[in-house]
């Protein structure tokens, strides 16, 4: 489908205040995400003491929220082009909050994995749908900063987790750590007033005056460069029967492969992501630490993460992602396994900050790639699918983890089997490259 009048005008904005505003909205609701998920690894030794669970159940339960989320990812994305991605948004983050909450009035196991699973569906909505906003939104070389200072709202959210935890558990026991959970509802109508819909919807439903004040936003004097009835008029002309988007076309053509092997990497991606992020309190107190200071160990992995985050993004807009990607994926991971060297805690403190800096940060690059990847039509759900496949690795990530404690694993080898993940990333990112310079000698 060819390219609209109306997103090539946007792409061409400078970045400005409603850019500024849709980055902060996006930030904030994917940081109560990133809060969820870091919530539950400060907890795991609270609710093993009052339910009796051992580690593996206590990694099943890690990975029902991610088993939610690869429902939610892929339903709520196919939803989001019949029904405008700015509703979706809005009800994936009340099921999230909703649920995230109830998890702090569980009586037993068995509801709270269930309250698990079913904010884990609202999760996996919130992530591509704000993905899908930004790179429609953000000025063409500003996507990839745009997509990923957003996505740093996961380390946020853990970083607030871990504090809070330190402070709550401590005096109040587990339970009020999810009350933070119903922060964005009090936002609810800012969120409502302010996140626009897809203007690609908009043109495709043909509403030329909800199109007209979205680009009012964005640059007053729009009506100088763009007419707005022209360009849907064109659009429609140009439009052909085969526009409507399917699954399917994710795998057609030089798509197939890039589809597959970004899969793998989502996939590898959450697996480490989730498996560390839930595990590594648990993992540092095991060896020696007390629970605060392996909170601490939480802390340091998120703030190099946004670290990395920030100064990537940038990187990538230049440089673009070929060489980048697998290099600081293999840089992340090598520090990864060096976690299982014992070493001074000075040391350990440095590993971590450098797999959030490498491991943690590529991922959120690879969602700005994949968003920039496909055309327009695809996005969300390109975006959408990738997320949903790869939320296998984050269902597996915290059983793998507990799994491999309950089998009596040492610490190098249960650091070295996560680092295996992102080296799988890497090899898998150099094979895209190859593949896609491949085709394009030959197209």
């Amino acid at each position: 489908m060819k390219e609209n009048a109306v997103n090539r005008f946007i792409d061409e904005r400078k970045f400005g205040e409603f850019h500024i505003i849709l980055i902060i909205t996006g930030l904030f609701l994917i940081a109560f995400t990133g809060y969820g998920s870091t919530a539950y690894g400060s907890i795991t030794t609270s609710i093993t003491e009052e339910w009796n669970l051992n580690d593996t159940v206590l990694g099943y339960m890690g990975s029902l929220s991610e088993f939610g989320s690869m429902f939610g990812a892929i339903i709520l994305s196919v939803i989001s082009n019949r029904k405008g991605v700015k509703k979706v948004l809005i009800s994936s983050v009340l099921i999230f909050c909703v649920f995230t909450f109830g998890q702090s009035l569980a009586g037993n196991a068995a509801v709270f994995g269930l309250c698990r699973f079913l904010a884990g569906v609202g999760f996996g909505g919130v992530i591509p749908l704000v993905i899908s906003l930004l790179s429609e939104y953000a000025p063409k070389k500003n996507k990839s900063r745009a997509v990923a200072i957003a996505l740093s709202g996961n380390q946020v959210g853990s970083i607030i987790a871990s504090l809070l935890a330190i402070v709550i558990i401590s005096r109040f026991g587990w339970r009020p750590v999810f009350w933070m959970a119903f922060v964005p509802i009090l936002f609810l109508g800012f969120i409502i007033k302010f996140v626009p819909e897809s203007t690609q919807y908009l043109v495709e439903k043909g509403e030329p005056e909800q199109i007209r004040k979205i680009l009012k936003r964005i640059d007053e004097n729009y009506e100088n460069e763009l007419d707005v009835d022209k360009a849907l008029r064109e659009y429609t002309e140009t439009k052909t029967e085969t526009a409507k988007v399917s699954y399917f076309e994710l795998f057609s053509g030089r798509l197939f492969l890039v589809t597959i092997l970004a899969a793998v990497i989502y996939v590898m991606g959450l697996l480490f992501i989730n498996g560390v992020i839930v595990w590594l309190p648990n993992v540092m107190v095991q060896n020696g630490f007390s629970l605060g200071s392996s909170l601490t160990f939480s802390i340091i992995l998120n703030i190099g993460t946004i670290a990395g985050t920030a100064v990537w993004g940038v990187v990538a807009d230049r440089k673009g992602f070929k060489v980048l990607l697998p290099t600081i994926y293999t840089v992340g991971a090598a520090a990864l396994m060096l976690m299982g060297v014992k070493t001074n805690t000075l040391i350990m403190y440095l590993f971590v900050f450098m797999i959030g800096f490498f491991l943690f940060s590529a991922h959120s690059l690879v969602n700005a790639f994949v968003s920039q990847h496909y055309p327009e039509k695809l996005r969300t759900s390109a975006v959408g699918f990738v997320n949903s496949v790869g939320r296998l690795g984050g269902i597996f990530g915290p059983t793998l983890g507990g799994l491999l404690l309950s089998a009596d694993a040492s610490i190098a080898v249960w650091f070295g089997v996560f680092g295996g993940t992102g080296l799988i990333a890497a090899v898998s990112f150099v094979i895209i490259n190859i593949f896609t310079k491949y085709r394009s000698v030959n197209e």
